[in-house]
């Protein structure tokens, strides 16, 4: 293990910390992480804001999928060779879970996406609202957004702030056309609340990057129709398959590095990084979104930039969890 010994049955652990950032988290068991997701060892976690905004309702939303048999019960299998060197084991049912279930007409909401799914991308759309984005990964956006493209990788949460306008759906948007994930029914009107512009949240807490100091690469290898690589799994990063006795990479306390994430594989992957957030370089070269999860499509690259401000030792991996088996996963140190 690369932090912590494992929790043995029957036994109990404490974590005692101080949340240094609002904002909308969750939490997974990380062994044997592909099954033991999939059987509900997740849950949300939810930062409270010191000036929270001003809406209404504040709903959590879990998006998952999972493969069931006829009879409704969980399958009790979760990998196979075919689905690891693909798109990850994907569920034949996918469902939203809301924290409350029911909303007024005028009714002003924050929601809180999360994908909690174990190899699936949810491409979403909201029907029966209008609003904004306003936060990625946890991490407010300075300015609120469109919520419209709205896409999310395993582990990846958005907040959208809406205006409830009629019977609310949340779809998951496929080739065949809309599936629907959840619907938040809507009675009465609430006529005390004059829809008006929607605020940013309050911004993050964080450390400005200074120019990187290194510049390191991090290439995605293997699956199915993917090259051939060195490491003795399915999936690798540089070559080398599952976490290695060496890190990745080193680095002092406050150090700024870019990393480029290069996708050389014939699939989409969510890459995570443990403890830190970081930012997405956007086209023109500026720093964009702070994620702690950002999604690579297949042949793709992309920038990161991170102040590694938090000591320890750390996983980088991808968070379709079939991937991660399959070899996708390496570890950095900070010290």
């Amino acid at each position: 293990m690369l932090t912590q010994e494992l929790i043995e049955p029957s036994d109990t652990k404490t974590y005692s910390f101080v949340p240094p950032d609002e904002g909308t988290y969750w939490y997974h068991s990380h062994y044997i992480s592909h099954e033991q997701v999939a059987r509900g060892m997740m849950g949300a976690l939810i930062v409270e804001d010191e000036t929270p905004p001003d809406v209404d309702h504040d709903i959590t939303v879990l998006m998952a999928d999972w493969q069931m048999l006829e009879d409704g019960r969980l399958s009790d299998k979760f990998a196979d060779m075919h689905s690891v060197a693909h798109g990850g084991y994907m569920g034949n049912f996918a469902r939203a879970f809301l924290s409350q279930d029911q909303v007024k007409t005028g009714d002003r909401v924050r929601l809180r996406l999360i994908n909690v799914a174990t190899n699936r991308i949810f491409p979403v759309a909201m029907g029966g609202v209008s609003g904004s984005l306003v936060a990625l990964d946890g991490m407010a956006l300075a300015v609120p957004r469109s919520m419209e493209n709205l896409v999310l990788a395993p582990a990846q949460r958005a907040d959208l702030i809406v205006d409830v306008t009629g019977p609310v759906g949340l779809d998951m948007m496929t080739r065949q056309g809309p599936y629907r994930l959840a619907d938040l029914a809507v009675s009465g009107t609430n006529t005390g609340r004059q829809a008006d512009l929607i605020l940013a949240l309050t911004p993050p807490v964080v450390t400005t990057p200074a120019e990187p100091t290194q510049n390191l690469i991090l290439t995605m290898m293997g699956g199915a129709m993917g090259g051939r690589h060195d490491g003795d799994n399915i999936w690798a990063f540089n070559n080398l398959s599952d976490l290695q006795s060496d890190p990745f990479g080193r680095f002092q306390r406050g150090e700024t590095v870019r990393i480029t994430m290069v996708n050389d594989t014939a699939f989409p992957h969510g890459i995570h990084l443990h403890g830190h957030h970081f930012y997405e370089v956007d086209e023109s070269g500026a720093l964009g979104d702070l994620r702690d999860t950002t999604l690579v499509d297949a042949g793709e690259s992309r920038d990161i930039i991170c102040v590694f401000d938090n000591p320890g030792r750390w996983l980088i991996h991808c968070h379709m969890l079939s991937h991660a088996i399959g070899g996708m996963r390496t570890w950095v140190n900070v010290a």
